[in-house]
């Protein structure tokens, strides 16, 4: 649209734009002689300096190869600049990783599944080593996690980035069972808190609920693989025996995390000849942003610190997000019938003999 207003302008069918104002012409510094301007500048911080350099046109050109081509690509200072500009910029945040500004409005690019490892960002490519696909949830941005904790200290509308930072209801067909993973996010107290539940439904025949090639993981700490690990859940209570478990207390299903601020539990629910229904819910505080130590202790433990003990109440951050003691898992994993009859279609498939 732009380009067009140009051509139009230049045959002379639209008017051309009033010439912009020069600030400079309204300031008290228009009667400074440029070397005193200077000298008074080389006082500042480079990057305050830089930031005045943009201040307006006349200004750019006298101080730019002074004050800014000096502040390199990547360096701490251009940081610092950034930083400065951010504070008038309330609709971008900077980003430490790629040295630039980004913008709110363009948020669904940094989703896990909008690009690739070879054609993006290094934010993007930071979530992608750091597995927060596979810790939090499969489109989950720290990028994105950074612009919504932005709009809610400055008492913004950030609902359509806590959107983005949730995950639609999503079904996939494996061989032997039908599984659905959803997520929801809130910032309570300041801090970000993410429910990821994924539903497994499995046919009658196999005598455990639990998928055969079982991918699903708590955090970087925690982790089921096999009916072993599903024993070490129950306990004393053997895998055999998972019809018993719906006659716990939820303070019992619960579990938590002693490295992170996570906690999980399973439940049980049997649809007759519709198949076993296992849930897998987790919640996650991933804290005031990407920078903190709440979250990183979510996506990696390279860190030896990260493997530091931590204590906090059982039960506290679902009661947080749920805002209440007692959480009611839906019940009835909601399965199209093409998939229902995927499902059942595959129902003779039997578990890998090692389970």
């Amino acid at each position: 649209m732009d380009f067009f207003k140009r051509i139009l302008t230049l045959v002379g069918l639209l008017d051309r734009p009033p010439p912009r104002p020069d600030a400079l012409q309204f300031s008290s510094l228009r009667n400074l002689p440029t070397e005193i301007l200077l000298q008074i500048l080389d006082f500042l911080p480079p990057e305050s300096a830089a930031s005045f350099a943009l201040c307006c046109e006349p200004l750019y050109s006298a101080l730019k190869s002074r004050y800014l081509d000096c502040l390199g690509p990547t360096t701490w200072r251009r940081e610092r600049l950034l930083q400065l500009l951010e504070r008038d910029l309330p609709n971008h945040i900077v980003c430490a990783s790629c040295q630039k500004l980004h913008a709110m409005k363009k948020a669904p690019r940094y989703l896990h599944s909008n690009s690739d490892y070879f054609h993006h960002l290094k934010c993007w490519k930071l979530d992608y080593s750091a597995l927060a696909s596979l810790y939090i949830h499969e489109e989950f941005s720290s990028t994105i996690f950074e612009m919504t904790m932005k709009r809610y200290r400055n008492e913004s509308d950030f609902s359509d980035l806590l959107g983005l930072l949730s995950l639609k209801t999503r079904t996939y067909c494996r061989h032997g069972y039908v599984e659905q993973r959803t997520a929801a996010a809130k910032i309570i107290d300041g801090r970000l808190l993410i429910r990821e539940q994924k539903r497994f439904m499995i046919p009658t025949i196999q005598s455990i609920p639990f998928p055969w090639d079982a991918n699903f993981v708590i955090c970087p700490h925690i982790s089921f693989w096999s009916t072993r690990d599903l024993g070490r859940y129950f306990r004393n209570l053997p895998a055999t025996d998972w019809k018993l478990w719906a006659g716990r207390t939820d303070r019992e299903r619960m579990r938590q995390c002693k490295y992170c601020w996570s906690e999980y539990r399973i439940d049980f629910k049997q649809f007759g000849v519709r198949g076993n229904a296992m849930y897998v819910t987790k919640w996650l505080d991933l804290g005031q942003g990407p920078s903190g130590y709440r979250y990183r202790s979510h996506v990696s433990c390279r860190d030896a610190l990260l493997w530091l003990e931590i204590k906090f109440d059982s039960g506290s951050i679902c009661a947080a997000f749920e805002g209440r003691e007692q959480f009611d898992f839906d019940g009835d994993p909601v399965i199209s019938l093409k998939d229902r009859k995927e499902l059942f279609k595959r129902s003779m498939f039997s578990w890998p003999k090692h389970l």
